[in-house]
């Protein structure tokens, strides 16, 4: 399948791959929608039970294409735009399939959410995961703060939040955000072993597995995604929101006033 989102079952696996290589699988609207479209096909396809998330190229995912930060379907308000892409997020992590993530290169932002939306996730040895919204004058609103915090612990959330700064797949494994760390080479051989090994199993108890675990946080992650589409629509009429903004338009060092 061609396009900026491809699609095959293999061994009873759905995969699911990002198909803009030449930019990072980096998400404008087009590819989000069918990002999004596919997903749902991967959970309602009856040819597998457990879906695989990949990008094609050096990268996974460089989250929101830069080129349309801060744009909007005319007439729709920051509150409604979150609202539905909060949507859409929702209906990966409630997946009732197990979702694998194969993770190399950059995941950026949204598209380190995604990974942390994912039930598990396989990195290569060269990834570089962050969450850099606070260099543009907001944060995280898929999950970036409460799935982190759950994962990782609250100090290490809060470094990435606070610095924006990118970590290697080493330290995220310590920290608990991969569960296994691999070669580029060898990354999606051993994501599809990991992901066919699961679907091998009675898909039943898969989903039984998967909703024991998340409901000792589930719902903090519901909760958590809520609080983030409310900070992250106020952080929108904030003047620093305005001046990092221009500050990366005019190429110099923003001035932040904090209001």
């Amino acid at each position: 399948m061609s396009g900026t989102v491809r699609y095959r079952v293999e061994r009873g696996v759905s995969i699911v791959s990002l198909n803009r290589p030449e930019r990072h699988n980096a998400l404008d609207d087009e590819s989000s929608a069918l990002l999004w479209e596919t997903i749902d096909r991967a959970i309602a396809d009856e040819e597998s039970r457990v879906v695989m998330l990949r990008g094609e190229g050096k990268s996974f995912c460089s989250g929101r294409d830069t080129q349309q930060l801060g744009k909007r379907l005319t007439g729709l308000s920051d509150f409604e735009h979150l609202t539905r892409g909060q949507a859409r997020k929702l209906r990966l992590i409630e997946s009732w399939k197990p979702v694998i993530a194969a993770v190399r290169g950059h995941a950026v932002g949204g598209g380190f959410e995604l990974a942390l939306q994912c039930d598990m996730r396989v990195a290569a040895d060269d990834v570089r995961f962050s969450l850099p919204e606070i260099h543009y004058g907001i944060l995280t609103d898929g999950g970036g703060s409460t799935i982190t915090a759950a994962l990782a612990g609250a100090s290490r959330a809060k470094y990435l939040l606070m610095s924006g700064e990118p970590i290697g797949a080493e330290l995220a494994l310590a920290w608990g955000l991969v569960d296994f760390v691999t070669t580029p080479a060898a990354l999606d051989v051993y994501a599809l072993d990991l992901a066919s090994k699961l679907a091998a199993k009675p898909p039943v108890h898969l989903a039984a597995a998967k909703y024991l675990v998340d409901g000792v946080h589930g719902e903090r992650v519901k909760r958590g995604l809520r609080d983030e589409l409310m900070v992250q629509t106020a952080l929108f009429r904030t003047d620093d929101y305005q001046e990092a903004r221009a500050a990366r338009r005019e190429k110099r060092a923003p001035n932040y006033t904090g209001r």
